[in-house]
This record gives structure tokens, sequence and C-alpha cells, in this order.
């Protein structure tokens, strides 16, 4: 049937759980794991009772498009048990997988992922095939465009109750889902299968300003003034909350608000979960030893042995339950990733995903643009329009979030340039506007910067936004010279410079254990030392480290880095400055030399037919080269990288940022990257092209002598192939 069942996974995290589940209550849900693949899902959830305290504990199974195949019997070799296709609710979920799965099918473009919720203690009557309940995530609306929820009761509740809804039911739905306020939306719906109770759940997210008396109106008959006190005792400790309510032939009395985090990590790290559920426990929702079995919950756990799995578990929300006459109760939600400790995905299978694009780029006729002078503008365009209405720029989505402080100091490092000045004047106002930005934040005592506002400041960040303020001509500001000051925490005893200088900053962010070593992640990184070099105030301190840290074939390891050009060229590009005839930037030239490939470009495992970012770093290596030995190749890059550049002036995402586990101190050793995850061990790419488009950029600017045109830009001569 299949090698492996949820059952494996849940024992594999089985002594995180105790106290949180009872050792008889982990047994039933293990008996329900036992009845399905463990690659149904990649994360699953528990709902247990903060106070009072039972034995009782519901599982929930998150459902994606990924994942959605298996339930509709499309997968071509993962199937579910015979005995489900013969019960009426599994041929339900069936049904409406099918219907999800089809592109002819509305519900193909509305419903973004499900959950089947199963009652442990339910299940144990029917042990062979449990009975869930379903809930329905629609896709969120997109660019304040109000949605168009009607779909639920035309569509997707008549697949569910397969046509048998009571008609006082259908009637109250429709109510609920045609009234809504505008600032309010379905976060979710569905209901329990295995229950009597024919009713709808809806949970509703916005304001709880309109949400509160969109009861009223329903008819709801209890006090507005106790769901106003629930919202009140969660939304000073949460970043939000959502309204449950169960709309059958009446608006049921019992509501729900859950407290929700914006990310599962951050509201571990800054304390927030602490901050709560000490509030619970004070306001007598949460009985102590919860308190304290949830905190020390969040962590991870592989398993290589087994089935080569990385676990990951998080906290994920409360919810109070409100019910007439009785006194409050309150839930917890908790859960866990579960994903394979994949290889990187060999050089064939590149080849075979990205063959067609790629040969079809490099038989055209060069470049969508037709002068150089277009391609560079047209770069520039491409990131002017990429930043939000505030003006940062974004990219990279890890565990805290998308980065923006260290991407927008990046990527205002290369607008602030003088060439880039030159093609579009816009490109310094966006650069200025980044400075201000980045100067406002100032939450840190450091006033260091980091990958956004919420982990703690690293010295990598901090060393690209310093870049562009001496590029913007302001290294002498107080804020530049407190930021200055604050790194010499991250000097280590070898001369190098490391991330983080705090490991118990950081060990708090990430919810690690007190035993859990960071030594990887505050020891001496090579990449973020030579990104910090080119800083005249600190550059001459890191030369010997530099020196002493070049590998013996001319290269620079990097430690946040998959692309070792990003490293080895700015490890030369500082020993330049002082010494640029020494034999270790002549090491790292005939290094780059040998990566290229002989149309121009330098492959990964990831771009086998040429990446972008590893192509950019390794021109401005050969740019350090004499010109007799180097200037073929660089005419053959610049080639290649402008008949790279896509219709909307980027170029493919291919910067390869890990995150290593926080006590490797070489993840050059590390194969088993999970890729596109946000948590340690994760490999990612800069999904929005934004760090890949201005890498390329800066390198085609610093070549400018190279470039294809002359001075004046009506000169500026046409491309072709054979350029």
């Amino acid at each position: 049937m299949w090698l492996f069942s949820l059952e494996n996974s849940l024992q594999a995290i089985a002594p995180h759980l105790s106290p949180l589940i009872a050792p008889d209550a982990l047994e039933r849900l293990q008996a329900i794991g036992r009845c399905f693949p463990d690659a149904l899902t990649y994360s699953y959830g528990f709902e247990a009772r903060l106070h009072p305290a039972e034995p009782t504990v519901d599982f929930a199974i998150h459902i994606t498009p990924t994942e959605r195949d298996i339930l509709a019997g499309l997968h071509p070799t993962i199937k579910l048990p015979d005995v489900f296709q013969q019960h009426p609710v599994w041929q339900r979920i069936r049904q409406f997988c099918l219907e999800w799965a089809d592109p002819s099918s509305e519900l193909h473009y509305q419903v973004n992922d499900l959950w089947l919720e199963f009652d442990a203690h339910q299940s144990q009557n029917s042990p062979d095939v449990p009975v869930p309940g379903l809930f329905v995530s629609p896709v969120p609306p997109q660019g304040g465009i109000v949605p168009d929820y009607t779909w639920i009761w035309r569509k997707a509740l008549p697949l569910l109750c397969d046509n048998d809804m009571a008609e006082g039911v259908e009637l109250n739905v429709i109510q609920c889902i045609h009234n809504l306020p505008t600032q309010v939306g379905i976060f979710q719906f569905g209901f329990m299968f295995g229950r009597k109770i024919e009713a709808v759940r809806f949970c509703l997210s916005g304001s709880p300003i309109q949400m509160i008396p969109h009861l009223n109106q329903l008819g709801w008959q209890g006090s507005l003034q106790e769901i106003e006190r629930l919202f009140a005792l969660l939304y000073s400790y949460c970043d939000g909350a959502i309204l449950d309510i169960d709309v059958g032939s009446l608006i049921y009395p019992r509501i729900g608000v859950e407290g929700i985090y914006i990310s599962r990590y951050l509201s571990c790290v800054n304390g927030q979960w602490a901050s709560l559920l000490n509030h619970l426990v004070e306001q007598n929702l949460c009985e102590p030893f919860m308190r304290d079995a949830l905190l020390k919950y969040a962590g991870y756990t592989v398993n290589k042995p087994l089935h080569q799995r990385i676990y990951i578990r998080g906290l994920s929300h409360v919810k109070l339950l409100y019910q007439p006459g009785k006194p409050l109760s309150s839930k917890v939600y908790f859960g866990v990733m579960h994903k394979p400790i994949s290889a990187s995905p060999t050089l064939s299978a590149g080849l075979q995903t990205r063959a067609g694009t790629s040969l079809a780029n490099s038989a055209a006729v060069a470049s969508p643009r037709a002068t150089v002078t277009q391609s560079l503008q047209a770069a520039i365009t491409f990131l002017l329009t990429s930043r939000d209405s505030q003006g940062w720029w974004t990219d990279f989505h890890l565990g805290a979030g998308l980065s923006d402080e260290w991407v927008t100091g990046y990527v205002g490092t290369t607008l602030a340039s003088d060439s880039a000045i030159a093609v579009d004047p816009q490109a310094l106002d966006a650069a200025q506007t980044a400075w201000t930005l980045l100067q406002a934040r100032r939450h840190r005592i450091t006033g260091l910067w980091g990958f956004n506002r919420f982990p703690p400041g690293d010295a990598d960040s901090t060393g690209w936004v310093l870049q562009l303020a001496h590029a913007l001509g302001e290294p002498q500001s107080e804020r530049v010279q407190q930021a200055l000051q604050s790194l010499r925490e991250h000097w280590r005893s070898n001369g190098g410079v490391s991330t983080y200088g705090s490991a118990e900053a950081i060990r708090s962010f990430i919810y690690a254990a007190p035993e859990q070593s960071m030594e990887g992640w505050c020891g001496s990184h090579i990449c973020v030392s030579a990104a910090l070099a080119a800083l005249p105030e600190v550059r001459d301190q890191l030369l010997d480290y530099l020196h002493s840290t070049q590998n013996s074939e001319g290269s620079w390891s990097a430690y946040w880095w998959h692309d070792l050009e990003y490293s080895t060229a700015l490890a030369a590009e500082a020993l330049a400055v002082s010494d640029d005839s020494s034999e270790a930037i002549a090491n790292a030239v005939q290094w780059a030399l040998q990566r290229l490939s002989p149309t121009g470009f330098i492959a990964t495992n990831d771009h086998p037919l040429g990446s972008p970012f590893a192509t950019a770093w390794g021109l401005r290596l050969l740019l350090l080269g004499k010109p007799e030995q180097t200037e073929a190749a660089i005419a053959a890059v610049i080639r290649w990288l402008l008949t790279q550049q896509q219709l909307d002036g980027s170029w493919e995402s291919s910067a390869r940022l890990r995150v290593p586990f926080p006590d490797d101190l070489d993840p050059n050793q590390f194969d088993r990257w999970v890729y596109h995850d946000k948590i340690e061990g994760s490999l990612n790419f800069d999904q929005h092209h934004v760090f890949t488009t201005a890498t390329v950029l800066q390198a085609l600017f610093k070549a400018k002598s190279h470039l294809p045109f002359n001075a004046d830009a009506e000169s500026d001569r046409p491309l072709t192939a054979v350029d």
C-alpha cells in the first residue's frame, strides 16, 4: 500500500507530545495516522483543551493542491485504502477534490487548501475508516477586490452535503455570506461529518468592529458585550483574531474567538506566546502545566535512520469559547511540519525541466531589447516598480517572513551607483527613499539592521545598508557610526566577522532549546566578512582573514550561499583595493575562468544551462584579471547575460540562499537541503527576482567599459547573436 504512514510521523515526535497529549489519546491518534500515507500531508496539527484540561484531542491534516490528487484518487501510485471508497463521507470528499483538481471547475480557482479534522474520541468507534470534518480555505482576495463567496453555497456545500442540506440551514448560510460586511472575509468554512449538529462553521476574519455587529444581523441571541470581552482578552497578545460561528437552522449560541499570529516563529521569539499563556493562566483559562509544556514544544527533530524526514514543531493559535450560561473555555492548536530531507536536484533533472526555455532563449537574436541602454533601463524600471507601497524591496521568504531591510540595502546600493543614475535619475530617488526607510527602523538598541524588522540585527544586512549609506555620501551620519560601533561585537578571534553577535539573541528568536549549539550561526563567516570588507572603515581589519581563508583552487567558501562566486568575488574585490596584482586575485580569476562555459555562463546544479546570479558574480571576478586573459571571456559573459533578460526587465531567480542548522560549522558538507522551505536545512531562491536582477545589473555597471555601446547613447548599437 505505502511504505510509511502518518503513524510513523507521530511516533517520531511522540517524546515531545507529553504531557500535552495523554498516552491513550496518542494511541488513538496513531490509529488514525495508520490509515493514511505520510505523503498525504506536509503539516498536521492537534487541538487540545487548555481549560478545563481534558484528555480529548482532535487531529487535523492539512491538504494543499500538491496532496489533493491522493484524496481525489488521481495520484498514479499513492491510494487510500479500498474501504474508504465505499464510505459515503469519503466518497463526498473524493468528489469534492476531483472538482477542485479540475481546471474547468469553479472550485479549481476558489479553493486554496483544506483541513481534515478528526475527533480522536469518536474515531475509535470506526477505527478502520475514521470520519473527519472538512474545513475549506478560500483563495485569499487579491488587490483589494471584494471576493464573491456565492460559490460556497452554489457549488461547494452541495457537493459536501450531497445536496441534502435542510432548507432552513441553506437560507441562513446564504444570509450569512450575502450580508458579510465589506471588511470581513471568510477564512474557512466547513463542518464535522461525524457530529450530529447540522450546521456550517464559518471562520470570519477582519475587524472586530464589523464582525461583532454581524452577529446581531444574523439573529444571534447572545450578549455582544461578552464577545467584545473575548476579543479584548486576546487582542493585546495576538496579531489578529478570527470569529467562529455555527450557522444551522439558527445561529448556534456557542461562539469561538481565535487569537492568531502572522508568523508561527515570531510569536515564540518575541515572547508573545509566553505573555499570552501567562495571561490565560491568570484568567483561569489555562492550566499551568499546559503553559509550561507548550513553551517547551517548539523545535525540530531530524529522523534520518527511519525515512529521511525533518519534523518542525510549532504553536499555531488559541481559541476562547463562549456559550451563554456556561464558564469560558479555551483550546490551543499546535502542530508539525514533516518533510523529506531531499538531496539537490540532479543535473539531468535540471536539464529536463529547464531545457525547453533555455534552448529557446539561446536561439533568439540575443536580447528582447534592441540596445544595451534599453536593457539597463528595463532592469532599473523593473526594480523601481518592484517596491512595495512604502518603498521597500522584498525577497527570500523564510521563517521570519520576507526580507526587507537586507534586500533593500542590497538593491539600493545598486541603484545609488553613478551608472544607474546616469541611465535613470529616478534610481537616485529610490535609493534615497530606501535609506530614509532604513534609518527609520530604530527598534534595535544596537542600531544594526537585520533580515527584516523581527530578527536580531546581523552583520551581513548591516553591511549592505552601510554600503548604501556610503553610495549616498552618508558615511559620517550618526546612525552609520552607531552601527559600525555595534559591529565590533561580531568580530571573532580568527579575524573574521559573525552574522550574529549574540548566541542568546538568535537562540531566543528561533525558539531553540538552551542546549542547542549556535556555533555555526555565531562563528566567523567568510561571505559576511567579504561583504563588509567593501567598507573602507573595516577593510584593513579583514584583509589578513580573507588571505588566510582562500581555498587552494582560488575560491572562497560561503556560509549562507550555495554559490561560491558570491563570496569569492567580494573577497577578491576587497583584496584588489590594496593589491590588484596579488597571487590570491590571480588564483580567483583563474578559478572563475574554469567555472565558465564556452558560451559564457556559469552552471549550477539547479541551473545547468546557466545561473544569472552566479554568472554575474563570475563577471565581477573576471574584471579583476589581466585583459589579455579575460577580455574574450568578459565579452561572452556580457553577451550571455543580456540574452537572458526577461521581458519584464528582470533576470530569472537564481540566487540560492541557504539556512544551515545553527550548529553547522561547514554547511558545504551538508547535502540534504530541503528546497523552498523556510527553516533550518532549507535552500531558497529570490522568488521576486529582485535580488538576482540587482546582482546582474550591478555586474553590468561594473563592466561598463566592456559593454557593447559607446559613451554617446545615440550610438548605442543593436545586439545580435554574433556580437
